[in-house]
């Protein structure tokens, strides 16, 4: 015998493996056919096969047959027959308890996938930017929470990007992002492809444009509105990807814009640091303005750069309930407008997302 024989044939032992490393597969004894069972507890119930049968709006003969085939596969008699009717064996019930277990377990599984569908339980897993998140994440996930307070909620922080990165590992269901026209939003703040931004489906929640950022003893501090003409006569301090897409807008204006490349930063407190210190102006969007100082004001910027900000899933994707749910609670808080709104007392155009399509 070479090492390793275990000196038997045929097939290996029920429950061990199939002969080639992998578990064997459960199989279920064909005489434990459910509907079977079901007749088995209305006939122990009703205590006949006649009773059984109106109950379950089957012929007597056909419960007949259904208990005699469940006897013959069990090897077992179940029934104790008399001119009175039926009563069950002493395997008949134990069988019975095993039956009743079953049931009872199949509508548990039934009442928990009922509720996974009505995203009463289950999880959720979002990703949003910190801007978004201060504004209108935030309550909006707490809104969740009071609805389906049997879901699980997981939040993550970070940059667009980043987020992306996390749905496309599965790490996330849905993320809240922002996206220029001249910034893929795959790419990072150095402008490295770092995910592929192809492959989301996407509902814009609404536009978040960018306003200057002053000092407020600046001569256009006194305006209510700063023209990029007016914004090429100072010193910028801004960073990607807004300043691409001001950049941009600026040239299709004809118009020379001057960044300061001494002050390099990714953060809007660092930019406003140095704008209250007469270095030069800076933007911030709206969504951000609850972190504006006090020492500095905003002003609405005609034609300089909007984000839109987007709820995003992987493309093809399908969600989950609650991430279904969260989809549609985003889409219908941004529906009247920019969630900022409130908090800031500017109106920004949104899109109509009452029944949003993903793509």
């Amino acid at each position: 015998m070479q090492e390793g024989d275990s000196g038997t044939s045929g097939s290996p032992p029920r429950g061990s493996s199939n002969g080639y490393g992998e578990p064997a597969p459960t199989r279920l004894p064909h005489a434990f056919d459910l509907k079977r069972l079901v007749v088995l507890r209305e006939v122990a119930r009703r205590g006949s096969f006649a009773a059984a049968a109106e109950a379950l709006s089957f012929s007597r003969s056909a419960v007949s047959q259904q208990m005699t085939t469940l006897e013959r596969d069990v090897g077992v008699l179940l029934f104790e027959r008399g001119s009175r009717g039926v009563r069950l064996s002493d395997s008949g019930v134990a069988l019975l308890a095993h039956a009743d277990a079953v049931m009872a377990r199949l509508a548990d599984a039934q009442a928990e996938l009922d509720a996974i569908a009505r995203a009463d339980v289950g999880q959720l897993r979002i990703g949003s930017f910190t801007s978004a998140t201060s504004s209108f994440v935030a309550p909006a996930v707490e809104i969740f929470r009071e609805r389906h307070p049997g879901v699980q909620v997981s939040f993550f922080d970070g940059e667009p990007y980043e987020n992306i990165a996390r749905l496309q590992a599965r790490e996330i269901d849905l993320a809240v992002i922002f996206e220029f026209d001249c910034w893929a939003v795959s790419r990072d703040y150095t402008g490295v492809a770092v995910c592929d931004g192809q492959e989301l489906d996407c509902a814009v929640l609404f536009q978040d444009p960018f306003l200057v950022v002053l000092p407020r003893d600046h001569p256009l501090a006194a305006s209510a509105t700063v023209t990029l003409h007016q914004l090429g006569e100072e010193p910028i301090l801004g960073c990607s990807p807004w300043a691409e897409e001001l950049q941009s807008a600026a040239k299709l204006a004809g118009i020379d814009l001057h960044f300061d490349p001494s002050c390099r930063a990714t953060g809007f407190e660092a930019f406003q640091a140095f704008t209250a210190r007469g270095r030069g102006l800076t933007l911030m969007p709206r969504l951000a303005l609850g972190w504006l100082r006090d020492d500095l004001v905003a002003r609405p910027l005609q034609g300089g750069p909007v984000r839109q900000v987007k709820a995003a899933v992987l493309a093809g994707a399908s969600l989950a309930p609650p991430a279904q749910a969260m989809w549609d609670l985003l889409c219908q808080l941004s529906a009247g407008g920019d969630p900022a709104d409130t908090t800031h007392g500017v109106h920004a155009e949104s899109a109509s997302l009452a029944a949003p399509a993903r793509g």
